[in-house]
């Protein structure tokens, strides 16, 4: 097993090397982000780590030893898959022929083994008159007939010339395999599924390394789709070469997409209470999230805030949030029950803003989460957020945004924004759920670290370039 790393600057052309130089049958261990650089000019790497066993690394050696020069470049661009079935098929029918021509250099040998009565050293010859050479049978010598030519010589002869026409069909067979090979890979090229069915037009380089980055960032393979269909519908044939102009159309199409929602609204009046709750799952970090809006909101805005904690079971542990209501000498409540809470805010009347925290809460136990949808829904121009974590996968980042549905949130917040190398997915679930992102929140210092979600600042992070 040969394991072996490529460093490139997309992930498609590191792919490419890789079957290059390993074979189609290469085995992908790790991919590794290098993100360095600021800006939207700025330029990233990616790093593979690959591995291929030492009979598929033979085999590809032997099949490219015999094919032309101009023929390995049509193979290099066909498809993985193809390649690996091309190189079995090529070595299967070599193998078959090494076999039948060491059969029949087995029946030559057979054929020439013996084609005189005696051997040659036994021909009588000058000095050797009156020797006997009799052959011995048996301790009985047997009489040395008349030297003629033996019948078999014919039979060898025509044996050698049947050798010759073998390999001579051998080599037409090869001939014909190269035909087909050539045009199974005309015929392979598929049409990228981002390109109209009816397009008179291909894909190029750029808008295949583009496709691969919004895949690669994490988009679901439908988006991802959508936007190079309108990249590509909106571009002339002469800039969808353009690696710069497909990245700006794409980053344009993205921006048209990605809707935001302001968190501090501008506009309330002083005598208008804003109620926000906080809900996801576990580890999420809505706590520290509550902690860091909290703060902004109290010294910078000088907003009086009050702070909730809704609590849905008695294993539900001590809130964090009591020291920080603590330092901050802002009023601090824990309610379990509707009534609980109704009275909590009648309470906290006087603050303008409210923040309720919510326990983590498990997405497959729908009975906590009815629970807290009752008691959240009881409440009158309250606002939910969903919170996630950008470092979740996306089908457990699916499976959150469906089960939190059911509680109508007005917006999504993503946590752990720096610790995330697929931000796809956030524009994936906006997209899903149809809400807007209102939060990005990365790092875990209580008064720094979050800003306001902009369609800008999303889009660098899908496009990796940030």
């Amino acid at each position: 097993m040969q394991v072996k790393k490529f460093e490139a600057p997309t992930l498609q052309e590191a792919l490419d090397t890789i079957k290059r130089e390993l074979g189609p049958e290469a085995i992908i261990l790790q991919t590794k982000q290098n993100r360095r650089g600021f800006g939207l000019m700025s330029k990233g790497s990616v790093e593979v780590t690959a591995a291929v066993s030492e009979r598929a690394i033979d085999k590809k050696v032997q099949v490219e030893k015999r094919i032309p020069e101009g023929y390995k470049q049509k193979l290099a661009g066909s498809p993985a898959s193809r390649q690996a079935d091309l190189y079995e098929n090529y070595l299967e029918k070599k193998i078959e022929r090494e076999r039948v021509q060491i059969s029949n250099q087995s029946a030559n040998s057979a054929a020439q083994k013996r084609i005189t009565a005696v051997r040659y050293a036994d021909i009588e010859d000058e000095g050797a008159a009156g020797k006997d050479f009799s052959p011995v049978q048996n301790g009985v010598k047997e009489p040395i007939t008349e030297f003629k030519i033996p019948t078999n010589v014919g039979s060898a002869i025509e044996n050698y010339s049947n050798v010759k026409d073998h390999s001579l069909q051998a080599l037409q067979e090869e001939v014909l395999n190269l035909k087909n090979l050539v045009d199974e890979l005309r015929q392979d090229r598929k049409r990228p599924e981002y390109l109209d069915s009816d397009s008179p037009f291909s894909s190029t380089d750029a808008l295949s390394e583009a496709y691969d980055l919004l895949i690669q960032s994490g988009l679901e393979r439908k988006h991802a789709v959508q936007i190079m269909r309108d990249t590509a519908r909106n571009m002339s044939v002469e800039n969808r070469g353009d690696h710069e102009a497909v990245l700006d159309q794409v980053a344009d199409r993205i921006l048209k997409r990605v809707e935001t929602r302001s968190f501090f609204s501008s506009g309330a009046q002083a005598s208008q209470q804003e109620i926000d709750a906080f809900i996801g799952v576990s580890g999420v970090g809505k706590t520290a999230l509550i902690a860091k809006l909290g703060t902004h909101a109290a010294r910078s805005r000088q907003d009086k805030i009050g702070i909730i904690r809704v609590s849905l079971t008695q294993e539900d542990g001590a809130d964090p949030l009591v020291i920080f209501a603590k330092a901050l000498h802002v009023p601090y409540r824990s309610v379990s029950s509707v009534e609980e809470l109704q009275v909590a805010i009648q309470d906290m009347s006087q603050c303008s803003r409210l923040f309720i925290d919510t326990p983590g809460l498990n997405p497959r136990d729908a009975v906590l989460i009815r629970k807290l949808e009752t008691i959240l829904k009881s409440i009158s121009g309250l606002r939910i957020n969903l919170v996630v974590s950008a470092t979740t996968r996306d089908q457990e980042m699916r499976e959150q945004g469906r089960a939190f549905g059911e509680l109508r949130p007005v917006a999504l917040m993503f946590t752990r924004l720096d610790e995330s190398f697929s931000c796809g997915s956030i524009f994936s679930l906006s997209q899903h759920l149809g809400l807007p992102v209102a939060i990005f929140s990365s790092g875990r210092k209580v008064t720094e670290q979050w800003e306001n979600a902009t369609a800008e600042r999303l889009t660098a992070a899908i496009l990796n370039i940030l």
